[in-house]
């Protein structure tokens, strides 16, 4: 059984960080199941900050929650 880590990402100005995290646990994904829950401030974040799409941060974890 795997564990479960959930992972919240908000606002500030952490979305790089947090798509890092995600990255760097996929090597872990055996182990370790990813739960991910976004805010609109975190949406918003991500747009200006990354190139990322929100479907591509889902992508990195295994559950994505309101």
């Amino acid at each position: 059984m795997r564990k479960r880590l959930i992972i919240g990402m908000r606002g500030a100005s952490g979305a790089p960080l947090t798509i890092e995290l995600l990255k760097q646990l996929q090597q872990y994904k055996e182990i370790i199941e990813i739960h991910l829950i976004v805010t609109k401030g975190a949406e918003m974040t991500l747009e200006q900050e990354t190139d990322y799409t929100l479907e591509q941060l889902y992508a990195l974890a295994d559950e994505v929650h309101d």
